[in-house]
């Protein structure tokens, strides 16, 4: 049985959990009719076997709950830690051969192509370049500034979603569901390669999350200056979900970050310093109640109830 995305992160949830609560009759109780789906029950066992070096990493601690995998323990060290980021979280390898141009954590990097245009990438991205008007964004989240040729259209690819230019300055983020686009200047046109969704023209401050493998497509909008505001080192969120402005601190932060709880999706307004996630975190946790735990130097949770 594989275990699926789902269950994998509710796997991970359970270990928090079970570690925080680990008298809890009701826990106990949740978590033995969770593991009732084999789905379910396959991504826990994944987390009993991870491997023979987080075995060997964990044995001199001692184990703080029968429910907890008999290899884990209180305090992870920086093996489980990736363990846990490699398996759990879905943040895989990058396919460096593919990729043209690569940012690591907190990096940012401006590129120039051929035709004059400008691509800013942010952290944890890669694009590859399919000829001189044409970009496949493989991972995280980049900022075009486009050089329009009519008669030779530039094309954004994120899988089967496509953001065409049509003379403009846009962002563009890979997203596990599909592409999300947002226009600063000018036009876009978005749409899916396959003909999924029916093409869309988005004008300044036009949104649109594209699932083409659903066919689902979700539109919004946000002010024009704040469209990519990490390319000047700030997060700016206007009645956006908590969690969603945890996720776009990650890039940012050394280690794994992860949100919990059901507070994450509560709607904040707030401008915080991409540069210092720390005082982002801080920020967070003083405004909105969220506890921010520590859990080794490489792994944060922050939990919102």
């Amino acid at each position: 049985m594989i275990a699926d995305e789902d269950c994998r992160r509710e796997a991970l949830d359970w270990m928090i959990l079970l570690q925080e609560r680990p008298d809890d009759a009701g826990v106990r109780a949740r978590f033995r009719h969770w593991r009732r789906s084999p789905a379910c029950d396959a991504a826990w066992r994944d987390l009993d076997h991870v491997g023979d070096m987080v075995r060997l990493a964990c044995e001199a601690y001692p184990v703080s709950s029968p429910y907890v995998p008999r290899r884990w323990t209180r305090v992870l060290p920086v093996v489980m830690a990736g363990a846990i980021a490699a398996i759990f979280v879905g943040q895989v390898l990058l396919p460096f051969a593919e990729a043209d141009f690569v940012t690591g954590t907190g990096e940012v990097r401006r590129v120039r192509l051929a035709d004059g245009s400008r691509v800013t990438l942010a952290p944890d991205s890669a694009i590859a370049l399919d000829g001189a008007r044409q970009v496949r964004l493989l991972r995280g989240t980049g900022f075009f500034e486009v050089r329009h040729n009519a008669a030779h259209p530039f094309r954004v690819k994120v899988g089967e979603a496509v953001a065409t230019d049509l003379g403009t300055a846009f962002e563009v983020r890979r997203d596990d569901d599909g592409a999300h686009i947002a226009v600063r200047e000018g036009r876009v046109r978005a749409s899916c390669e396959h003909g999924a969704i029916d093409p869309s023209d988005m004008q300044p401050g036009d949104v649109a999350e594209l699932d083409c493998a659903t066919a689902h497509v979700r539109k919004s909008s946000a002010p024009p200056s704040a469209i990519a505001s990490w390319t000047q080192g700030q997060l700016v969120m206007a009645d956006r979900p908590l969690g969603e402005v945890v996720a776009a601190l990650r890039p940012w932060h050394r280690g794994l970050l992860l949100a919990r709880g059901s507070g994450m999706a509560r709607h904040v307004t707030g401008v915080y310093d991409l540069r210092r996630p720390d005082r982002a975190l801080a920020a967070i946790r003083r405004a909105h109640g969220a506890t921010v735990w520590q859990v080794t130097p490489w792994i944060t949770i922050v939990t919102a109830g």
